[in-house]
């Protein structure tokens, strides 16, 4: 079917933008394959620029509602074309004609339900920039492996078992496996765990030389099946210690019901040498189900009582999933990362290992690694774990919170934002130790689900190879790390941090993301300005500490400090952080000049630089 073909009304002149993200303004409505247009009547003739235009991709649409302008139905007053957005915008515009607004609901109906690839914009998609950091090609696992060979060279390998995607369709090609285990043992094991995913390195803690491992549900049924090959993978973990853990992410009682299903737990009498732990994450079901409460709670909060929305709010449960998930991620990232006790091994299985697994093995890492917390150590999280992982991204993101009846389907669920969300709360309690800020992540929120980039495309790897996902389309990072579009997404606060950090799940300390969820209903300007202003005022500060390092050096050097910063070459320039260049007034000899000195340096040299 050609896009054109579900286009019942093209074009709608003399229509009013009521509430949307512009202010309430008259102009024409259009309709083409992938967007929506709303063009401002900017009066004498005058032609709206792309700049002033509105474009909504059909896609980003998740319920389409039509209301009369009047309730009584004989007056002909026109109705209102409701767009309730998956990322929580409403976007209302009311048309004078009740026909021309049902033909323009019906078509942009179809158009945001449309299956299958050949359709997907970002195929469509012609990229405005020049790409100078190819996102499909920036993290490889040849790359990933190469850090781990110097950690640890004798522990690990990569196995192309999964070529052509043969074993397991949600895994990649390549996989980090142990490096005892032969190709025909990890197919075998594949035979016992949900979704044939057999364990897999997902991170290596250099520190404690642990590993969190992650695979599918062990198969063993009612009838308690054993895979001798699956626990000689998981014992061959335990070659230089006694005891590993096994974390998973289901209550006890789910997990141990999951047997008359054809799951179940890993039994303790073949795996003696593993403790069974068990986490508390919700199911995909509850997680969409709270995300509906949480977000019509956030619709009605500017009309209702205080008392009543924060009854609302705590009825959705969302901020105890997110205290759930995070409390299960640390539990994991402290068997990891026990000081001074011997190397731990951790397993993490749920169900499939597509969504509770990939939340707990990412946020787990996010704790224990301070490179992870960068941004492009983010967004390779997110292709090792999430991408690669095999987390559904399609049928996940099909429909957000507004999305009912049979527009919906038993696979829709906001894993995703449950993960952004939990790193949001820990971002909020370590605003120094993150390279980004909040708005990259709601860029991710929202390119997950409807994007001109091709990165989220797709339920796994493999769907992404046969449609030639990264031949045709542009990847989200190219964008991102653009050097003109990078700088947005910067944390000025920034301050490197290498040790591992420790949330608090307690009550007070996890909070609605209101930027997020309350995003359309609050003027952010005023809140805006004074980030900014803390921006700038941090910023001035590093590039004062930048010169009293630089003062500080060419004293030692017995260079006198008179010399203005002005003048200095690019090499001479100290790059703010860099311990290396940060010389330490305790190690010098000589006696140093007061701050009061120094201070009135800089000013002066900021003078004459003026």
């Amino acid at each position: 079917m050609e896009l054109s073909e579900a286009i019942e009304k093209c074009r709608v002149d003399n229509v009013f933008l009521c509430e949307g993200p512009r202010q309430p303004q008259k102009g024409s409505l259009a309709l083409i394959g992938h967007h929506l247009i709303f063009q401002p009547d900017l009066g004498n003739s005058k032609k709206a620029s792309h700049e002033q235009e509105l474009w909504l991709l059909h896609r980003a649409v998740d319920r389409v509602q039509v209301e009369p302008v009047s309730k009584d139905l004989s007056i002909r007053a026109g109705a209102y074309l409701r767009l309730k957005c998956k990322n929580f915008m409403t976007c209302t515009i009311e048309i004078g004609d009740m026909e021309d607004c049902l033909a323009v609901a019906r078509s942009i109906e179809k158009l945001s339900n449309l299956s299958g690839f050949q359709h997907d914009y970002p195929f469509y998609y012609r990229c405005p920039f020049n790409v100078l950091d190819n996102g499909w090609t920036a993290f490889g696992i040849d790359e990933e492996f190469a850090r781990l060979v110097i950690l640890c060279p004798d522990k690990w390998r990569i196995s192309s078992v999964n070529k052509n995607f043969e074993v397991c369709q949600s895994y990649p090609e390549l996989v980090i496996v142990p490096k005892g285990i032969g190709d025909d043992y990890l197919k075998i094991s594949a035979t016992f765990r949900d979704g044939t995913k057999f364990p897999i390195l997902s991170y290596y803690h250099a520190e404690t030389r642990s590993c969190i491992v992650r695979c599918g549900q062990p198969l063993i049924g009612p009838t308690n099946r054993r895979c001798r090959e699956d626990e000689t993978i998981l014992n061959s973990l335990l070659s230089n210690v006694s005891k590993g853990v096994i974390f998973d992410t289901r209550p006890k009682n789910l997990a141990t019901s999951s047997k008359g299903k054809g799951g179940g737990i890993e039994s303790p009498l073949y795996y003696s040498q593993w403790k069974y732990v068990h986490g508390n994450l919700p199911r995909i079901k509850e997680v969409h189900d709270s995300l509906a409460k949480l977000v019509e709670a956030c619709n009605e909060s500017i009309n209702s009582s205080t008392e009543k929305w924060i009854s609302k709010l705590a009825a959705s449960n969302w901020l105890q999933y997110v205290a759930d998930t995070i409390t299960g991620a640390a539990t994991v990232a402290q068997c990891i990362h026990c000081e001074g006790s011997e190397e731990v091994p951790v397993v993490v299985h749920g169900a499939e290992g597509t969504d509770s697994t990939l939340l707990v093995t990412s946020i787990a890492q996010l704790l224990l690694n301070a490179d992870a917390r960068t941004v492009r150590g983010f967004e390779c999280l997110i292709e090792h774990e999430w991408l690669w992982g095999g987390h559904p991204f399609t049928l996940r993101c099909a429909h957000s919170a507004f999305a009912t009846g049979s527009l919906t389907g038993p696979y829709e669920s906001p894993v995703f934002l449950l993960f952004l969300d939990c790193v949001w709360q820990i971002m909020r309690q370590y605003p120094c130790s993150f390279e980004f800020t909040e708005e990259f992540l709601i860029i991710l929120f929202e390119h997950a689900y409807a994007s001109e980039f091709g990165s989220f495309l797709g339920n796994n790897e493999k769907e992404r190879k046969d449609h030639r996902v990264k031949e045709h389309t542009v990847s989200l990072w190219s964008y991102v790390n653009h050097p003109e579009i990078l700088p947005s997404y910067a944390n000025a606060l920034y301050e490197p941090y290498d040790s591992a950090i420790w949330p608090s799940v307690a009550p007070q300390s996890i909070v609605l993301w209101e930027r997020m969820y309350l995003r359309w209903q609050r003027n952010w300007k005023e809140t805006d300005e004074v980030r900014q202003t803390l921006f700038e005022w941090k910023h001035r500060e590093k590039e004062l500490q930048s010169k009293l390092s630089h003062l500080l050096q060419r004293q030692k050097s017995g260079i006198s400090p008179k010399a203005s910063p002005s003048s200095m070459t690019n090499n001479d320039v100290p790059l703010p952080g860099k311990n290396a260049q940060n010389t330490s007034i305790a190690n010098n000899d000589a006696s140093p000049p007061s701050m009061e000195n120094v201070l009135n340096k800089l000013k002066l040299n900021d003078q004459h630089a003026q």
